[in-house]
């Protein structure tokens, strides 16, 4: 089979938008999508009081896109909200140091001063001139931690984004 250069193929439909869903054709008439989503309007909307009906004399796709969108961004919102807590838990249950408490009952004074002097003036050295180093932790955490924060940056970044699009949706007065 030749493939010839002169010509550009495109498999898409003209004026189409990434994660928008196309319920209408360019003629008005409803895409299968659309009439799937009317028929389910005209359901939901039956089952609701009489004051509190839509109207779904004519399909409105623009309100059906911002729907989606709307409900999209609620289940990320959520997902980023669950992130967040699990990140909260991970941090609350990692590994910290444990003081053991000391028997002091057979130390006299002088000693006792002795040794809390001692112990300053190491503590004030290893301060300033010790290396630190870094609790253990389990690969496993550190992946799972990893993990966590990519997941948290991604569904925030996908938030925002359609929090954006919702807000450029209200301003362009719904279209």
């Amino acid at each position: 089979m030749q493939y010839s250069t002169n010509y550009l193929y495109h498999h898409g439909i003209k004026g189409q938008r990434w994660g928008v869903r196309r319920y209408r054709n360019e003629d008005g008439s409803l895409t299968s999508a659309g009439k799937k989503r009317y028929d389910r309007d005209i359901r939901e909307n039956l089952g609701k009081k009489k004051e509190n009906r839509i109207d779904t004399s004519h399909p409105d796709p623009n309100r059906w896109v911002k729907e989606d969108l709307t409900r999209s961004k609620k289940v990320l919102d959520t997902s980023s909200d669950a992130i967040k807590q699990i990140q909260n838990v991970e941090r609350m249950t990692a590994p910290k140091s444990k003081k053991q408490k000391l028997d002091l009952a057979n130390m006299t004074d002088q000693e006792l001063r002795s040794r809390i002097n001692r112990a300053m003036l190491e503590r004030q050295y290893n301060d300033l001139f010790a290396p630190e180093t870094q609790p253990k932790v389990s690969k496993g955490r550190q992946v799972a931690k990893s993990t966590l924060e990519t997941a948290g940056t991604i569904l925030a970044i996908g938030s925002s984004a359609l929090g954006i699009a919702l807000a450029i949706k209200e301003l362009k007065g719904g279209d």
